[in-house]
């Protein structure tokens, strides 16, 4: 078998690259770790992903929080809370993800569902257009 032949089958086998199988793992290894975890602090929370660069030094790992409300000092609660968790996550990570280097863990909010939100609460605001030029059902 050639090097080609064996090359065109394994990457047959991987359909998405590496990064973003390992950010799925993590995410699950740290909804996981937070699954266990009963923090007051925290609240009802969602990990809705991680990021991790491509030397694996930082993973970057998105939350959000049921009643998002983005005040100065409830995420400063929040993310008070998440990173008293830091090392154990990343303990997690080693433990469980059999890496050569463990990526620091850095929590951050999700900007994505704040901005979904914020869109939410402007649409909420404008006023459905009158249906004037409908007519009663008549055809």
């Amino acid at each position: 078998m050639t090097k080609r032949q064996r090359n065109s089958r394994s990457a047959s086998k991987r359909h998405y690259p590496r990064t973003a199988r390992l950010n799925a793992l993590l995410q699950q290894i740290v909804a996981d770790y937070f699954e266990r975890v009963d923090d007051d602090d925290l609240g009802f929370m969602t990990i809705t992903g991680v990021d991790v660069d491509n030397d694996l030094n930082v993973a970057q790992i998105f939350v959000s929080v049921l009643g998002d409300d983005p005040s100065e000092e409830g995420d400063a609660i929040v993310l008070e809370a998440l990173s008293s968790h830091r090392r154990a996550v990343q303990r997690e990570f080693a433990q469980q993800a059999q890496l050569r280097k463990t990526p620091e863990a850095v929590f951050a909010f999700d900007p994505g569902v704040r901005a979904g939100a914020k869109i939410d609460e402007i649409l909420s605001q404008i006023d459905p257009p009158s249906q004037e030029g409908e007519s009663d059902g008549e055809l």
